[in-house]
């Protein structure tokens, strides 16, 4: 049964095709269009009791360890927000981060990536090679909380470029590289999805060093159980509590994106007879293929929390299926929305969530009336995700009269 769900007055409707019991989790989310970009938490009723006009914030928005972190996209850094709203830091490097993955490891620091270029004589490595070829790579960094540079790897030293015959190597720009996903186990190993060659690396961190591959054209593993033989162009592959990986398998097959549908995969691992099981898998009814984009979460319960990326003809989808692939909750945004990635956590702010309240007394009255008057007439820094929330009542991005004649509405209600 499909109901459309009755939100905040500024915040897009969706609808609701299935709600049957999921788990009783926030769902993190940022949508994109080209009516407004928003970062919102959403409660168990599917209500949204967080929400700003994030602008050009909040690509990757999730909570990440006790915090929550996003994406700043204009000037390619990393925003960390505590539970009071305050964005306690922020992480930029003068080439400028990628917004695909960021984590907060347990001792706080930091595990992020971003793409460098280096001019490369080609002509001596493959045949009609470029004597001045850019190629593109990943740089994967690790960061104290003081934003010391730590480990670093280059897949351009650790990789042998001229390995990948399926990518042109004879252009004059080799976009060689697209990582979306990374993480370190506990045991010390980094796990790296790069999409372009649908392949999924496991490196001894922070030394640097090659353990495996799998998927992709370089794959050391025999795939059992699986009659697509592995992942293509996947999005967000995690490590589980059972030591599985899953991960979300766009399977996108040719330029005119119709060959199969997407999926979440979960393998079983043999590291020393080199095999990967296939022990779960989902595909929707509807069969969506996400071209781009899509997550995939296994939550505490065992349940699988799926965002499908950026299926054509759609807007953001959402499902949420147990572990016997019975759907209990479904989703689904206007089309032109985009979502990158949805998680679902209990992490909740202590700062209290009442729009107007800007000077947090829990009642909002003359003196926020104020609060906002000041802050229209002499801020002037960039605003940030508590003042969005509690001064831009309308959610247009804007701080003006509306806002406070919106907010003198409240007090006199």
């Amino acid at each position: 049964m499909t109901t459309l769900f009755s939100q905040d007055l500024y915040y897009p409707d969706f609808n609701i095709i299935e709600n049957n019991n999921p788990h009783p989790e926030n769902l993190f989310i940022h949508t994109m269009s080209s009516s407004g970009y928003h970062m919102a938490i959403l409660d168990t009723d599917l209500y949204p009791i967080w929400y700003i006009n994030s602008g050009d914030h909040g690509f990757d928005f999730k909570p990440n360890n006790d915090k929550l972190s996003y994406f700043k996209k204009n000037n390619s850094f990393w925003i960390i927000m505590d539970e009071h709203m305050n964005e306690v830091d922020t992480l930029s490097n003068p080439s400028g981060f990628d917004y695909h993955d960021i984590n907060i490891l347990p001792n706080d620091n930091l595990l992020v990536f971003r793409y460098d270029s280096s001019y490369v004589d080609m002509s001596a490595l493959v045949e009609d090679g470029s004597p001045f070829a850019s190629v593109v790579y990943c740089v994967i960094e690790e960061y104290d909380s003081n934003h010391n540079l730590l480990h670093s790897w280059n897949g351009l030293e650790e990789l042998d470029i001229t390995e990948y015959v399926h990518i042109d190597l004879t252009t004059e720009r080799i976009a060689w590289m697209h990582v979306n996903s990374l993480e370190v186990d506990e045991e010390g190993y980094l796990l790296i999805s790069d999409r372009r060659s649908s392949q999924i690396l496991k490196i001894n961190w922070p030394e640097g060093n090659l353990i495996w591959t799998l998927g992709g054209e370089f794959n050391e593993f025999t795939f059992i159980n699986d009659s697509l033989s592995g992942p293509r162009l996947q999005h967000d592959a995690r490590l589980l509590e059972n030591g599985n990986i899953m991960m979300f398998d766009n399977h996108v097959m040719n330029q005119i994106n119709q060959s199969l549908s997407s999926r979440v995969v979960e393998y079983q691992l043999d590291e020393e007879n080199f095999t990967a099981e296939l022990v779960w898998e989902y595909s929707h009814p509807q069969e969506y293929l996400g071209v781009a984009m899509g997550s995939a979460q296994r939550l505490s319960n065992h349940n699988t929390l799926i965002n499908w990326g950026l299926v054509n003809g759609y807007g953001t989808l959402i499902t949420e299926v147990d572990y016997d692939k019975n759907i209990v909750l479904d989703i689904e945004y206007p089309n032109g929305y985009q979502t990158y990635k949805v998680r679902k956590s209990n992490w909740i702010f202590e700062e209290n969530l009442i729009i107007g309240d800007a000077n947090s007394d829990s009642i909002v009255d003359i003196l926020d009336v104020m609060y906002l008057v000041n802050y229209i007439l002499y801020n002037e820094e960039e605003d940030n995700a508590f003042h969005l929330f509690k001064l831009d009542i309308n959610k247009d991005r804007l701080f003006d009269v509306n806002d406070i004649l919106l907010i003198i509405d409240i007090v006199l209600n």
